[in-house]
C-alpha cells in the first residue's frame, strides 16, 4: 500500500515536465510581449537608439488614417521604419501608447504577428484608438519588428478608464 507522499513524489517528475513544457511554450510569447513593451517605450522616448534595438531599419511602417472628407475611407502613409523614427524624433510632443486588452499573438518558427487594439495619447490627452498589426521575425534568437501597420481612428475609442 502506498502513502500519499509516495504517490506525490512518484508524480513529481511528470508535474515538473508538464510545467517545463508549458513554460517553454510561453517563452516566445513572453519575449514578443516584452518586445512590444519596448516598442511602446520607444514611442514615448522618441530615442532612435530605442527603436534601432527593436526593429529592422528597412522594414515598413504604415499608418491608415480615417479620411475626414470621406467617412469609411482611410488615407495610407507608408515609409521605412528608419524614416518613421526620424520623423518621430523631430516632433516635440509627448506620446503614450498602450494596449486596450490583450493582443493576439501568432507564431510559426521565425515569424510572428501581434494584433491588438490600442489607444494613443498626445501631451496627456487621448488622441485616437485603432488596431496595431505588427509583423516580427526572429534574428539571432531575438524578435525584431519587421513591419508595423496601424489604423488611426479618433472615433473608435471606448470610454476612457480612470487611471
Amino acid at each position: 500500500m502506498s502513502t500519499g507522499k509516495q504517490v506525490w513524489f512518484g508524480a513529481l517528475p511528470l508535474v515538473l515536465a508538464i510545467c517545463a513544457s508549458a513554460q517553454a511554450a510561453s517563452d516566445p510569447e513572453q519575449a514578443i510581449l516584452k518586445l512590444m513593451d519596448a516598442a511602446f517605450e520607444a514611442v514615448a522616448s522618441g530615442d532612435p537608439d530605442d527603436w534601432a534595438a527593436i526593429q529592422l531599419a528597412n522594414g515598413t511602417s504604415i499608418s491608415l488614417r480615417q479620411d475626414p472628407a470621406n467617412p469609411g475611407q482611410f488615407v495610407q502613409k507608408m515609409m521605412s521604419n528608419e524614416a518613421m523614427v526620424a520623423e518621430a524624433i523631430a516632433d516635440e510632443n509627448e506620446y503614450l501608447e498602450r494596449w486596450l486588452g490583450e493582443p493576439e499573438i501568432m507564431i510559426h518558427g521565425p515569424t510572428a504577428v501581434v494584433w491588438g487594439a490600442y489607444e494613443f495619447w498626445i501631451n496627456g490627452e487621448r488622441s485616437h484608438c485603432g488596431i496595431d498589426s505588427v509583423q516580427l521575425i526572429r534574428v539571432d534568437d531575438d524578435w525584431k519588428i519587421a513591419n508595423w501597420t496601424w489604423t488611426v481612428e479618433p472615433d473608435a475609442c471606448p470610454p476612457a478608464a480612470a487611471d
